[in-house]
């Protein structure tokens, strides 16, 4: 169990790192402006008569698609951590009135907490945060009069990664790298290299986790005194997972969808059930992304220009349904140990959340690792996780469901509101080269990559 566990933290720096910019890097070659295939005539001509206007419209599918990601994740891990702090399934009756005094001491250190976040998203030397973070510790002094104050002192933490800090600086390269791609193309390669070989170690310590997980179980549950609580708090914290989930997936991404479409969510999400079924079947939100692409662009009739980039990009970066159960799951720790977390930490934990769903891969189960990364943000135990492993190959499935109608909403989303960009960028082509022109990323290999969505596995999911 423990060399599962130092396997799982051993993976989370370069998976993490190399998702995050693979999946940003890839913005401004996929988006609007570079999407379509001119001849060098219509270039020059459009260069002529409207060189600014072009400027301003290359990359807007790119940044809409980005702010819709991130809004819907932060959106579902503030879902999550509101309904675990409401329905508390950690909690047992005899231990709320200890609970509640512990927090009354904690919220002295609300404000310090927060300061330390902002901090550490900005570290000042980035080698060094892979090694620990600095946090502010408080202690009781007293003055010569007898009086006593708390001293404020900022520490260096060694064995506890500043992983927000070394998220942040990944999204910086990853954005800076998109608006520069021809220079930094060949970084990109060597990075995204990198993520296929993770994605390679992630999947070998999977194929050993039953066994690790067997022995973590073990000795967890062995030292259960009440085993008949674990398995009502387990039971709890599964309703919270699932309630949180079609909150947000019956109620959230429809109500963002009917908002910017004005259109029927009932309809779309009908045309989406073989992508559901397929994401709870596969239980992976890139395996099912051929079947997403064919339902998206075939039933509902999104433009291909915008599926072709926000489907494949989503399925790296938006992770809605991961963000609230890493919320859920660090709040239902925290309750099973004691531990009641204040306001700040409560934040930390909320972005934390949001960040690790931005660099979980899109594969079974790669929200354990990110879990992880979450608890050492709040220094809350890792043993735990075995516990929600036990259940976590079932919510995992409705985990993906999320994951994929997130990025389906979004790319309807995406397309109405960039429609005036879209419909700009259709220009007269030459004769016979109008299906080239118009829809450039069925190429092979180009939009998102030639082994999940080229057409023959577009055509094969559908057969």
């Amino acid at each position: 169990g423990e060399i599962l566990l130092r396997m799982l933290k051993c993976v989370i720096l370069p998976l993490v790192v190399a998702s995050v910019i693979t999946g940003l890097g890839a913005i401004n070659a996929k988006s609007c402006g570079e999407q379509m295939t001119l001849t060098q005539q219509d270039i020059v001509g459009l260069q002529e008569r409207e060189p600014n206007k072009k400027r301003k419209r290359k990359g807007k599918i790119g940044g809409v698609a980005v702010a819709y990601y991130l809004s819907t994740t932060i959106v579902a891990a503030i879902l999550g951590l509101t309904l675990v702090s409401i329905i508390r399934p950690g909690t047992s009756q005899e231990a709320v009135d200890d609970i509640d005094e512990l927090s009354l001491n904690q919220n002295t250190n609300t404000l310090d907490t927060i300061m330390d976040l902002l901090r550490g998203a900005f570290p000042d030397n980035i080698v060094r945060a892979t090694f620990g973070k600095h946090a502010t510790l408080l202690e009781n002094m007293t003055r010569d009069d007898g009086t006593s104050y708390l001293k404020r002192t900022l520490e260096f933490k060694d064995g506890s990664m500043n992983m927000i800090g070394i998220i942040v600086f990944a999204i910086i390269c990853g954005v800076i790298m998109s608006l520069y791609p021809s220079e930094t193309g060949p970084l990109m390669r060597v990075i995204e290299a990198i993520n296929e070989l993770t994605m390679k170690l992630v999947t070998l310590i999977l194929w050993f986790s039953p066994i690790g997980i067997f022995f973590l179980i073990a000795g967890q549950f062995a030292g259960v005194e009440n085993f008949g609580e674990m398995m009502k708090q387990l039971g709890m914290y599964m309703v919270t997972v699932l309630v949180g989930l079609v909150i947000h997936f019956s109620i959230t991404l429809p109500g963002l969808y009917f908002f910017f479409c004005r259109k029927n969510p009932l309809t779309y999400y009908y045309n989406m059930l073989p992508a559901v079924a397929t994401a709870f079947g596969t239980d992976s939100s890139s395996a099912t992304m051929p079947v997403t692409l064919t339902c998206v662009e075939e039933r509902n009739k999104v433009d291909r220009r915008v599926s072709r980039f926000v489907i494949p990009v989503g399925a790296t970066i938006n992770m809605d349904g991961t963000a609230l159960y890493e919320a859920v799951a660090c709040l239902f720790i925290a309750q099973v140990n004691g531990v009641s977390l204040n306001f700040g930490q409560v934040v930390v934990t909320g972005l934390t959340a949001t960040l690790a769903a931005i660099g979980a891969a899109g594969i079974p189960s790669a929200g354990l690792v990110t879990m992880v990364m979450v608890l050492n943000a709040v220094n809350l135990p890792t043993d735990m996780i075995s516990v929600l492993l036990t259940v976590d190959w079932f919510l995992d499935r409705f985990r993906t469901i999320t994951n994929v109608m997130g990025d389906a909403v979004g790319c309807a989303i995406v397309e109405s509101v960039c429609q005036d960009e879209l419909s700009s960028e259709l220009v007269p082509n030459r004769e016979g080269d109008a299906e080239q022109n118009l829809h450039p990323l069925l190429e092979e290999g180009q939009g998102c990559g030639e082994k999940h969505c080229d057409q023959k596995a577009i055509m094969g999911s559908t057969l």
